[in-house]
């Protein structure tokens, strides 16, 4: 397995331009999960008002979600390289206004505005890079090696993107965490874009109507089934820390989410060596009864040492349904549209997450732990029923 493990990873790291376009998702992502923190308690300090703070990053993620299709829009129309250089200034511009405003003591009110511009212009690297596998990548087999990159630096991003914020935090202040981010957003925006691979494709023509990425009904089969995913992982963001202080350790809450984060890393891994003679919309629905499964065993887990170790099995189920809507995607997306779609697919999620923390939130309140951890099973299970359901629609082209 090392061997096979070592080569097959090593050819398509080898590929002209990958390593450098991981580079710039590895800061990107980085950056990304660095803002919760660092908006959070920089907002709090500028405000004096934890409640204010929540605000100024639910505006942030907001704007996000709202406006990604558009900025995955701009990638198809111009081209990878010049949508995300294009909107590499406005995000650090908004970023770099957001400390002034916060420094200057303004009104909370006008904080929150900047954050919602902040994560509205945010650079669309995450989109743009997933939809250039398909033409940097030649065979089935080097792209999904290529998806499992992408989630193991996304996973690795999660680990590293905090626990970075909260350095900075410790040693400096919240300000020094809110401008590194800015850098490494604008670092790994320019590193992408000088890209002599994210140059290479020029505008492309769209095809009629507002909502053509989503003219494809695999595409919005996939669409609906991450509302599912996005509805189980928001549920476990909130009902595994709530688990662990439950069982007497609130310090086990980060290592409960971590072992999940470590599942996926690894079975992200995995995913991408083994050879599928299926094509990934014939695997996507028992793939998504296999992360269902998975969730399954959470329900009854009696005490905290063994939750640990479930939850990293969690993780390793889920983790190919991850790749393989990536890999759907790209067969059912029109060429044209395809960073549009992702976006769609990462919107509805993202809104999927916020509503699942609700949800978890209400169940650990009015029922049990156990509900909570049984509507993330049961959101994954409705997830598969719709792939399983719109089977047909996932082929390529259709």
């Amino acid at each position: 397995m090392a061997p096979r493990l070592s080569t097959a990873y090593a050819r398509v790291l080898r590929t002209p331009g990958v390593p450098r376009l991981v580079v710039a998702f590895l800061m990107i992502g980085t950056a990304q999960t660095m803002t919760p923190v660092a908006f959070v308690l920089f907002a709090r300090d500028a405000t004096q008002s934890f409640a204010s703070a929540s605000l100024v990053l639910a505006a942030s993620i907001t704007g996000n979600l709202i406006f990604a299709p558009l900025r995955g829009r701009l990638v198809d129309r111009l081209g990878e390289g010049q949508a995300v250089i294009r909107l590499a200034g406005p995000a650090v511009a908004t970023d770099l206004a957001f400390i002034l405003a916060g420094r200057a003591a303004v009104a909370a009110a006008a904080l929150v505005a900047v954050a919602f511009v902040a994560g509205a212009v945010a650079a669309p690297v995450g989109a743009a890079l997933r939809g250039m596998w398909s033409e940097m990548l030649a065979d089935d087999a080097s792209r999904q090696i290529g998806y499992a990159v992408m989630t193991m630096v996304q996973e690795v991003t999660f680990f590293v993107g905090p626990l970075l914020a909260g350095g900075l935090i410790g040693l400096w202040s919240a300000t020094a965490a809110v401008a590194v981010a800015a850098g490494l957003s604008l670092a790994g925006a320019l590193t992408f874009a000088s890209a002599p691979t994210a140059r290479a494709r020029g505008p492309q023509a769209p095809a009629a109507g507002r909502l053509a990425a989503l003219a494809s009904r695999g595409a919005r089969t996939v669409l609906a089934t991450a509302i599912g995913f996005g509805l189980a992982i928001g549920i476990l963001d909130v009902a595994l820390p709530a688990y662990a202080r439950a069982h007497g350790s609130t310090a086990a809450s980060g290592a409960l989410l971590s072992a999940f984060a470590a599942g996926v890393g690894l079975g992200s891994l995995l995913y991408g060596l083994r050879p599928w003679d299926a094509s990934p919309g014939r695997q996507y629905a028992p793939l998504t009864l296999l992360a269902a499964a998975g969730l399954a065993p959470l329900i009854a887990a009696p005490a905290l040492a063994p939750m640990l170790g479930l939850v990293f099995v969690a993780g390793l189920c889920f983790a190919p349904i991850t790749n393989c809507l990536i890999a759907v995607i790209d067969d059912v997306s029109p060429p044209e549209h395809r960073a549009e779609t992702f976006t769609w697919v990462g919107s509805v999620n993202g809104a999927g997450l916020a509503l699942g923390a609700i949800v978890a939130g209400q169940l650990i309140t009015s029922a049990s732990m156990r509900a909570a951890l049984a509507a993330a099973c049961g959101a994954t299970l409705l997830a598969y029923a719709i792939a399983a359901a719109r089977a047909a629609t996932l082929s390529p082209g259709d």
